[in-house]
């Protein structure tokens, strides 16, 4: 029985994709499949690999169809060729351990209710994409917590802690959801197991609405690796992200409209950011479905003015606050205007030379490994935090 489906889809990023499948592959794991979803211009290269120097009958290609996909029909149609009890998407310059099935397994028995897994992750930057000096994240605690649904709620739909962005990190991206949650979300919305083209936060909404049970590990599993050419990458240039987002959005044409006049915060504005593009998700979930968002807009005002104080260059932070004051003079014809109140601009000193360990989090800099890819780093860094095998044991402390 396959226990865990990995879909990984990917578009002109090919050389990043081999990387991946390779150091998936280097896994004895048996009980896991990998789909790969090619939305390239180019299908040769991936094909190619597949057919003259890779064989491994636990992944599967698809390759690209007679038109370019947008992102969220490419996942879509991943998930539609998954056999695993387990249902996990990342992305094409990302790593997870397929170990991950000794989680899953170790959940199913002692949590029957679970659903919904997720896990903290580990950051890296490809050597391509270190402009500046910067840090690699490791967690290094490994407890489990139920998460309560209501307040989980409270966080996404209300943006209830008014940060930048919300904390609740439920969803197929970079989490596993099992099939049967999967099937009653594909019924509930749409007939579609994604409707919305910011896709991950799609899945974050429907599966913080739905899950019977969330369980979150704080050992980290998988990696956020971010390559030149990843969306992360391009924000940190306000001129990449917003050719970025101009591709995003004819790629999306005929899926749902990502701008609307009633959530006045357009993602291709140059001072947009990762804040008003979850916020636009959440919202149209919320109205579409019909949930409560009383105190949405004030909190939102406050994670407005939380993504304008934790912004670095003077310039940056003029430019979103100008976008944010657009957007409250339209919305709602102004009613909410006067809750988005940013104090000046503060200038912040770098921390990205530093590294140790600060709360929950080891930080290391990223020019003192000798890791390359995503895959090297999770290997590098296991020799920091707890073994799978002590986790699923419920182990409190290292052997000695």
């Amino acid at each position: 029985m396959i226990q865990l489906s990995i879909c990984l889809p990917t578009r002109n990023r090919q050389k990043y994709c081999i990387e991946t499948i390779r150091a998936l592959a280097q896994s004895e794991v048996t009980n896991f499949e990998v789909i790969v979803g090619d939305n390239s211009d180019d299908a040769s290269v991936l094909s190619g690999f597949f057919s003259d120097d890779f064989q491994d009958p636990r992944f599967r290609l698809i390759g690209p169809e007679d038109r370019v996909l947008p992102m969220v029909d490419n996942w879509e149609r991943l998930v539609g060729e998954t056999k695993g009890r387990w249902l996990c998407v990342i992305g094409d310059d990302d790593y997870i351990d397929p170990k991950l099935v000794l989680l899953l397994k170790y959940y199913e028995r002692i949590y029957p209710d679970a659903d919904a897994v997720s896990w903290d992750r580990m950051n890296f930057n490809w050597p391509d994409n270190r402009q500046l000096p910067s840090l690699s994240v490791v967690p290094v605690t490994h407890k489990t917590y139920i998460i309560k649904r209501q307040e989980s709620k409270e966080r996404l739909f209300l943006w209830s802690e008014g940060k930048s962005r919300p904390s609740s990190g439920y969803g197929i991206y970079h989490g596993a959801l099992r099939r049967s949650l999967l099937r009653r979300i594909k019924r509930k919305f749409g007939n579609r197991y994604f409707e919305h083209p910011n896709v991950d936060f799609d899945s974050t909404c429907k599966t913080i609405h739905e899950a019977r049970l969330l369980v979150h590990c704080c050992r980290p599993f998988s990696v956020l690796g971010a390559c030149i050419a990843s969306n992360s990458a391009a924000t940190k240039s306000r001129e990449i992200l917003v050719e970025r987002v101009k591709t995003f959005a004819a790629e999306s044409q005929g899926t749902i409209d990502i701008d609307t006049p009633v959530f006045p915060f357009p993602i291709n504005d140059p001072g947009a950011s990762i804040c008003s593009s979850i916020a636009s998700t959440t919202s149209w979930f919320c109205r579409t479905y019909g949930i409560d968002q009383t105190g949405f807009p004030e909190n939102f005002a406050r994670s407005a003015m939380d993504e304008c104080h934790t912004t670095v260059l003077e310039d940056d932070f003029n430019c979103k606050v100008a976008y944010f004051q657009r957007g409250f003079d339209l919305w709602d014809g102004g009613k909410w205007r006067d809750c988005f109140k940013p104090k000046p601009f503060q200038m912040k000193s770098s921390v990205n030379e530093a590294c140790g360990v600060i709360g929950r989090n080891l930080y290391i800099r990223e020019d003192t490994t000798p890791a390359q890819t995503p895959a090297e780093f999770y290997h590098f860094a296991e020799k920091a935090i707890m073994p799978i095998k002590y986790v699923t044991a419920d182990t409190k402390v290292f052997a000695t």
